[in-house]
């Protein structure tokens, strides 16, 4: 699957994030190319990591930096993301959950704070955590119901 098309509305939100994704590209592609005289090549714009890693990387990198992220960002984050799951289709439902909340739930078992966004989580992304909760057999604590 390529770049999906609110991508650059998911990146828009948040300039943490933005440059999280930007760094895990050059580390994805690697060192630049040179063609035969020697001449940087310009990296292909479509040379990325599905988008299922991407948004991993970007929930690791949210849930790094989301108690030094304005309170404003944080919500435009989980709104892109909400918007996505209330009006995108069931590839980018699967996307978002499987790439963006699974991270975030692990990172939550490794110690981060869910409780302190959970209320910024719209209703549709709450409800996929809680699936999620359920289908890996975890008790959701009080807060997420």
């Amino acid at each position: 699957m390529s770049t999906p098309p609110w991508w650059d509305d998911l990146l828009a939100a948040s300039d943490v994030l933005a440059a999280s994704d930007r760094d895990d590209l050059e580390a994805w592609r690697g060192e630049p190319e040179t063609d035969d005289s020697s001449l940087l090549v310009e990296p292909d714009e479509d040379d990325v990591p599905p988008p299922i890693m991407r948004l991993g990387n970007l929930a690791q990198a949210f849930a790094k930096n989301a108690s030094r992220m304005d309170p404003l960002e944080r919500r435009q984050v989980l709104g892109v993301l909400e918007r996505i799951l209330v009006t995108g289709s069931e590839m980018d439902d699967t996307v978002v959950v499987t790439g963006f909340f699974e991270a975030l739930l692990m990172a939550w078992d490794q110690g981060f704070d869910l409780q302190s966004v959970w209320s910024d989580l719209g209703p549709k992304s709450q409800a996929a955590c809680l699936i999620l909760n359920e289908g890996w057999g975890v008790e959701s604590p009080p807060w997420m119901r």
